[in-house]
């Protein structure tokens, strides 16, 4: 009776062992599967970051991303643009200029710089309200009619020179014409041939300037040649398409940011639709100033943050 006490009793020991180690061994399994769940946890986040940042890293060191947005006859201008924009004073002259005011800066240190290089720019066209670019439009519609050409031929005509109302650059404060005293005319493309040309051609794009309507790309912008047509675009962007050789609708379209038919699907700026846009800012066609031409001061130039409307 006393061996089967015994065994009873060792029995019951091992059951209790085997209790107690298969607790501990399901209690460390649950520890184990908890500790993994709270790993998952914590890296989920910087993967949707990663995501959701993702389209922020593409061009992230450009600057003035505000002003890349394509002006020309697939893209034309809010018809209330004239109340929405603000112009600066960039150019005293026979002719005052004035641009988008968040591009001023950089052309008063284009032109201070080139002046510090024997070179004096200037401007001889820049923001034009939209009923004077009808004026402009009409106008030179006129004198190819005077010069003997039909409507038809003359209305043609005319486009591949003047930009109908709200198609033009000049209507969006970011372009302008610049010249110098060697060669004022812009009935050729003779100005190509001056040392103020030859000096932009270096030098605009890192004030954030491109030539817009460049040789042999006629096709593309329908646009004749204009050596002296300067467009404000940033830094970063100017730079990119100087050295891509490309005109502003074939880079546009490189980057997939057109349509088939050259129409903006991403960058269409300038305003935010959420931005307020302040009647009292409308501003109408520059007069003509009587004081002689100024030296433009070198002016500091700082970084815009502004943010990219797509």
């Amino acid at each position: 009776m006393r061996g089967i006490k015994y065994l009873l009793i060792i029995s019951v020991l091992l059951i209790l062992l085997a209790f107690v180690l298969t607790n501990f061994a399901f209690k460390r399994d649950s520890d184990e599967q908890e500790n993994a769940s709270e790993t998952v946890t914590v890296s989920l986040p910087e993967t949707e970051i990663e995501i959701e940042n993702g389209e922020e890293e593409e061009d992230l060191d450009a600057d003035n991303k505000w002003a890349m947005f394509l002006v020309n006859k697939q893209n034309p201008l809010p018809k209330d643009y004239d109340s929405i924009i603000e112009t600066e004073l960039v150019y005293e002259g026979d002719k005052n200029g004035y641009i988008d005011k968040r591009a001023a800066k950089y052309a008063k240190d284009m032109f201070a710089a080139a002046l510090e290089d024997g070179i004096d720019l200037w401007v001889v066209s820049s923001y034009r309200t939209i009923e004077y670019q009808q004026q402009n439009f009409d106008r030179s519609v006129q004198q190819r009619m005077d010069n003997g050409m039909t409507y038809d031929d003359a209305y043609a005509d005319t486009l591949r020179e003047v930009a109908m109302p709200g198609e033009s650059e000049h209507n969006a404060g970011l372009a302008m014409d610049i010249m110098s005293v060697e060669y004022t005319s812009m009935d050729d493309a003779g100005f190509e041939d001056t040392k103020a040309f030859e000096w932009l051609d270096k030098h605009a794009a890192e004030y954030g300037f491109i030539l817009r309507y460049p040789k042999d790309k006629e096709s593309i912008t329908e646009i004749i040649y204009e050596p002296w047509h300067y467009r404000f675009v940033g830094i970063y962007y100017a730079n990119e398409i100087k050295e891509s050789g490309l005109c502003l609708e074939e880079y546009f379209a490189e980057r997939g940011w057109t349509d088939e038919d050259g129409k903006a699907v991403k960058m269409r700026g300038p305003f935010d639709e959420e931005e307020k846009k302040p009647d009292e800012t409308a501003v109408t066609e520059p007069t003509v100033s009587t004081e002689p031409k100024k030296t433009m001061p070198a002016v500091d130039r700082n970084e815009q943050k502004l943010t990219i409307i797509v």
